[in-house]
């Protein structure tokens, strides 16, 4: 029998939460004074890619592994001790900075490690939310989530961009630092539930091949979960060039300049937002694979809106983002609340981690692939054909495989 959550967990939960929370602020503000800091020093187009790369990586390559120890080890612990180890590689980076010995490669260096302990950060952070928040409170927490981590993601950069003006990179770097303090003093007093005393055998006598091999087992003969995690690795690599070409849409097919393409992302934010806050009031709905595939519909009609817009008309534009925005967070929030359902406690950070790990790897193709495409033809064409093929590869899927049953494995 499973461990149960209950509301002592779940207030717990909260308190762990809102320190990790905090912690997202300082990263966001030091990824962007970092990023910054790399424009202005190489001005040059492909560091900033190879930044992106050195982060994105480790996370594609580390974390079907990184899963399987999150299920083997204690989580509670992992998370501490990789969020110590970034702690460290900002103190490095800081003194590189102070010291004025900073590089280009040696960033690059630690932009890598940082993306190492993300790899095993992120599944042990979502494995343990079913353990500590009851299921009928699983939705609108992932909602709530949702909603507030996008917002400390858009006020990081607005921070750290005032700070700029005012401090040094090594004195702005510190917040980082000080936010994992924020972060690591509700992890040390609150206890996160087991479910390793729950498996039948010892967990120290299965060996790393058998819990992997598991893992991929469960994802093959679960019904329906393997089309759906290919459905939604593609449906990202489908995305991927609406953000990425996004600025150069705006500059040169459309002829707009900076205060235009802020409208387009302002309003796209803003759907993310009100999607968010929609999904964190309510309780999400009840058949969320019906909900998953109609917003998904709906983000590619947007998607095809944005392709459509007529040369100069911004505001039309915006409303495609809109559109896209609100409809994001239910789909990622139904997504999320499913796999938290349906999986075993014990797998989870198995199956997270490989579902991660293909959805960030869809990511960088796509934007290698966008870019090269785009120097052969308008963006919007490929904007066209990308939301064509979400809607049709998002049928087939629906009608030709076992997609639709995904919800109903817990119940087999």
């Amino acid at each position: 029998m499973e461990t149960q959550a209950t509301q002592t967990t779940f207030t717990s939960y909260l308190t762990l939460w809102s320190g990790q929370l905090i912690s997202l602020l300082g990263s966001s503000i030091a990824s962007f004074v970092i990023i910054w800091w790399i424009t202005l020093e190489t001005e040059s187009p492909l560091y900033l890619a190879v930044a992106s790369f050195a982060g994105l990586a480790p996370l594609v390559i580390l974390m079907p592994f990184a899963g399987v120890l999150v299920d083997r080890w204690s989580r509670k612990a992992m998370i501490g001790v990789v969020d110590l180890l970034q702690a460290v590689a900002t103190v490095a980076l800081i003194l590189l900075f102070w010291l004025n010995i900073v590089s280009i490669w040696l960033v690059l260096g630690l932009l890598t490690l940082r993306g190492i302990f993300q790899a095993f950060h992120n599944p042990a952070a979502s494995a343990i939310v079913p353990l500590m928040v009851p299921r009928e409170k699983l939705s609108r927490m992932n909602g709530v989530n949702y909603l507030l981590s996008g917002a400390t993601t858009l006020i990081g950069p607005v921070v750290a961009a005032l700070l700029l003006e005012v401090w040094r990179i090594d004195q702005i770097l510190w917040i980082d630092a000080a936010t994992f303090i924020m972060a690591v003093i509700p992890l040390l007093i609150i206890k996160i539930p087991s479910v390793r005393r729950n498996q039948d055998e010892d967990p120290t006598r299965s060996s790393f091949k058998k819990d992997f091999g598991e893992g991929l087992a469960f994802i093959k003969n679960a019904r329906g979960l393997l089309p759906f995690i290919v459905l939604a690795t593609a449906l990202n690599f489908l995305l991927t060039p609406l953000s990425t070409l996004m600025p150069y849409y705006v500059r040169f097919d459309h002829l707009g300049d900076a205060p235009d393409l802020a409208l387009v992302m302002a309003f796209f934010q803003g759907g993310i937002l009100a999607g968010g806050l929609l999904m964190s009031v309510t309780k999400g709905f009840k058949r969320k694979m019906v909900a998953i595939v109609f917003s998904v519909y709906v983000i590619f009609l947007g998607y095809a809106v944005v392709a459509l817009t007529p040369t100069g008309l911004f505001w039309f534009m915006a409303v495609g983002g809109l559109i896209i925005g609100c409809c994001l967070p239910i789909a990622n929030v139904s997504i999320q609340t499913i796999i938290q359902t349906v999986v075993p406690l014990k797998m989870l950070g198995r199956i997270n981690s490989v579902i991660g790990a293909l959805a960030s790897a869809a990511s960088p193709f796509g934007m290698i692939l966008s870019g090269i495409i785009v120097e052969f033809t308008r963006t919007s064409n490929v904007y066209v054909v990308c939301a064509g093929l979400g809607m049709l590869t998002l049928t087939f899927s629906w009608f030709f495989t076992d997609m639709k049953h995904v919800e109903e494995i817990k119940e087999e």
